[in-house]
């Protein structure tokens, strides 16, 4: 099913956005008209009110943002198959303030944390109300369904690529401490810091896949180096980036990899990428603070029965007569 962004950034009310955040519903407004013929709007509003429709027609898993109500979480939901257009009139309680929408219901809505899926936030589109999202695709369905992202790089924010990266430089010895925040020292070095021999290490973590971007970054990268610098490039497995001796590249798979590895025997590395593949089914007990056995549990409960039982023959007398009614 294709995925769909929707930007709540029409003319409103915080209580307006609430009714349609309540009633699950996504809105287009273009001025105050009943109408839902796209033809009946200028070129922004025709465009927008078209692509409803067609999603209406095929159906679509939607994301729907409402930061001026709610910066901290989306709704995700579903337009069925065959749905329609409404217009709507909404009215702020306090103001009067009215405003006619154009809207459309959303189905097995809910509310998503862009705290538990940053990358809903990263590759939000910048400018369109309401457009096709491939990039999120994978996420949405995830979050829709219950179940963990898949264990892809393209399902992390880049913020969290650049973490791993940085373990992985770790783990594999290549980094011993950090000299500044990863991604945000310098524009073209995403993390800094030196090895266990003090030689100075950077690196450059990025998505493109695109020949002239990638470079032009490893250009840019190489004009910080020292003579004695390690310089390492993480980027996506099929990106076309030209070697340069001076710079070891590694695609974010051998990263993930790695670190799958690891977690094998490191708690809190498998517990890393649990928060970040949204895996709450690999969280066992005794990683939540419970290390009590279950069967420990079951007899200390039962020893309390008996406790209670022994102290309390009005208890007893009660669970008798409440056992020979049945």
């Amino acid at each position: 099913m294709q995925s769909v962004f929707i930007r709540h950034n029409c003319s409103s009310t915080p209580l307006v956005l609430q009714q349609l955040w309540d009633r699950r519903l996504i809105a287009l407004h273009y001025n105050d008209s009943f109408s839902t013929n796209p033809s009946d709007y200028g070129s922004a509003g025709r465009k927008a009110l078209e692509r409803l429709w067609r999603y209406c027609r095929e159906g679509a898993i939607v994301g729907a943002d409402y930061h001026r109500l709610n910066g901290a979480a989306m709704l995700v939901g579903q337009i069925t198959k065959g749905s329609s257009v409404k217009s709507e009139k909404f009215q702020d309680p306090t103001t009067g303030d009215t405003f006619v929408y154009k809207t459309v219901a959303l189905q097995g809505t809910i509310e998503v944390s862009y705290a538990d899926f940053p990358l809903l936030v990263g590759v939000q589109p910048r400018q369109a109300t309401i457009t096709g999202w491939p990039a999120a695709e994978k996420v949405l369905e995830a979050a829709l369904s219950h179940q963990p992202l898949p264990r892809e790089p393209s399902c992390l924010h880049p913020s969290q690529l650049e973490v791993l990266c940085y373990e992985w430089l770790r783990e594999t010895r290549n980094l011993d401490r950090l000299l500044m925040p990863i991604g945000r020292g310098l524009v073209d070095i995403d993390i800094v810091g030196i090895n266990q021999n003090g030689n100075r290490v950077i690196a450059q973590v990025t998505h493109s896949i695109s020949a002239s971007d990638l470079l032009n970054k490893q250009e840019r990268l190489l004009q910080h180096a020292r003579p004695e610098d390690k310089i390492y490039f993480f980027l996506p497995e099929s990106a076309p980036l030209k070697p340069d001796s001076r710079v070891q590249t590694i695609d974010f798979n051998q990263v993930l990899n790695k670190l799958e590895l690891e977690a094998r025997s490191s708690e809190s590395t498998k517990r890393m990428l649990s928060e970040m593949f949204v895996d709450r089914h690999s969280e066992q007990p005794h990683q939540l603070g419970l290390a009590i056995p279950l069967s420990s549990i079951a007899s200390r409960l039962c020893g309390a029965m008996a406790r209670t039982l022994r102290a309390s023959p009005s208890v007893l007398r009660m669970i008798i007569r409440f056992l020979s009614r049945r």
